[in-house]
């Protein structure tokens, strides 16, 4: 009986081990470009043109194309992770519009974001919109032409 017991909890606990290697870590996973993909309430052919760059000394820009500017517009500043918790803010000093709960799918390639309130002390008290982010860049010519925004209480959609 004994031993059947030490069998069985060493299967939990490499199965364990094996749950846990398949999701990247928050603070690593998200580095790189991602471009926008899905919205909880936008059909797949109205998804705005939106990508972000997240980068390991904490820093992000935004490139969003929404309604009829003509060009890329850019938002940067910084972001920080707290266990799946991601919050930012922008280069004025303005927070986000919302905390993100994230998490991925496919090994990693879509990153999910859901937005979260949190409480004074930092736990989640509801949850929001979902947007999906794949893996994916903008063209360089696009990123050098983008007007360079340096308010976010700029008249926009902010999609962070």
């Amino acid at each position: 009986m004994k031993r059947i017991l030490n069998i069985l909890a060493s299967i939990i606990i490499l199965g364990l081990a094996a749950s846990c290697e398949k999701a990247p870590n928050v603070e690593v996973g998200i580095v790189g470009e991602w471009q926008l993909a899905e919205m909880t309430g936008y059909e797949a052919s109205a998804v705005p043109a939106v990508y972000i760059e997240f980068t390991a000394d904490k820093n992000f820009d935004i490139y969003q194309k929404v309604g009829d500017v003509s060009r890329f517009r850019k938002y940067s500043g910084t972001y920080a992770v707290a266990g799946s918790i991601l919050t930012g803010e922008y280069k004025d000093g303005e927070d986000w519009g919302s905390a993100y709960r994230i998490s991925f799918e496919a090994e990693g390639e879509v990153l999910v974001m859901t937005a979260v309130t949190l409480d004074e002390a930092g736990a989640v008290v509801s949850e929001g919109e979902v947007t999906k982010y794949v893996k994916g860049s903008l063209a360089q010519e696009d990123k050098d032409a983008a007007d360079i925004i340096t308010k976010s209480v700029e008249s926009a959609v902010y999609f962070l």
